[in-house]
């Protein structure tokens, strides 16, 4: 089975949020984050109480209450715009680029513009699916993305999936917000 596709940057742009949102240390950082930002307004309100600087006191106490409402929020468009740089920078030349990807019975093999590569199906962990995309899983920790614009036989390549004994993790619900 032969799959044609372009990558754009929304379609990597899925796969870095897609792997941070999976990825549990993430989550730690961002939950210390949050505390730590709320702590660190605490304590200068309190000091400020302590010195009899009221308004400032109360201002920072309402930072402190803010920073826990709002920092999810802050953080995760923080991180759009900051992996939306490191896509621009690392895969510029890939972003609209046709790319081939061949499933045979004992290999993947993906062709772009640079080569062609072969990759054994038993490396292959298993594929995650989001709306828009699919990610190859590798044993190595990297990824293959298979944008799902554009492909007319999705079914059939979860079939083909199937057969060969690959996972498909269905996360048809997800979306970084």
């Amino acid at each position: 089975m032969k799959l044609e596709f372009i990558l754009d940057e929304k379609d990597f742009l899925e796969y870095h949020l897609f792997s941070i949102s999976d990825n549990k240390n993430a989550k730690k950082i961002e939950r210390i984050g949050k505390f730590v930002l709320a702590g660190f307004f605490i304590y200068f309100g309190l000091n400020l109480y302590n010195s009899d600087n009221i308004e400032l006191a109360i201002l920072f106490g309402v930072l402190a209450i803010l920073s826990v409402l709002f920092f999810n929020k802050f953080y995760k468009s923080r991180m759009i715009k900051h992996q939306s740089k490191i896509i621009k920078n690392s895969y510029s030349k890939r972003i609209g680029e046709k790319e081939t990807m061949e499933f045979t019975s004992d290999y993947l093999i993906t062709e772009d513009k640079t080569g062609q590569g072969k990759t054994k199906l038993s490396e292959i962990e298993c594929v995650n699916e989001i709306p828009n995309n699919f990610f190859i899983k590798l044993s190595n920790g990297s990824s293959f993305i298979i944008s799902k614009k554009g492909l007319k036989n999705l079914d059939q390549l979860k079939e083909k999936l199937e057969a060969l004994n690959i996972p498909i993790i269905e996360h048809l619900n997800w979306e970084w917000n």
